[in-house]
């Protein structure tokens, strides 16, 4: 992926905070860190995630699918789409570097 800082700055604010949104609930990172290694079935993801119930987890696989990180190739099972594959990495890549370094200057 190669887009200029210029054009990047240029996009609307608005699609781009709903993906961040989307990405930026603890739960949803989770559920994103998980299912960016490859499809889960609801009952296996439901396994490996600390939710109080399955309706919470389907409530964020809607938000995150609504924003396009997550989809749903056949009944019951998730993934990350290929295209987003590297997106959501370079989120979680953007997210360490700015954590690492709270207040610097």
């Amino acid at each position: 992926m190669a887009r200029s800082p210029g054009w990047l700055l240029r996009q609307p604010a608005g699609p781009l905070a709903a993906v961040l949104a989307a990405a930026g609930h603890p739960a949803r990172f989770e559920i994103l860190q998980v299912l960016v290694t490859g499809p889960r079935a609801i009952a296996d993801l439901q396994a490996e995630l600390d939710l109080a119930s399955p309706g919470q987890l389907y409530h964020h696989l809607k938000t995150l699918a609504s924003a396009g990180l997550v989809e749903q190739p056949e009944r019951g099972v998730y993934r990350v789409p290929p295209h987003a594959i590297f997106p959501v990495l370079a989120l979680a890549a953007a997210a360490v570097d700015v954590a690492e370094h709270p207040g610097a200057r």
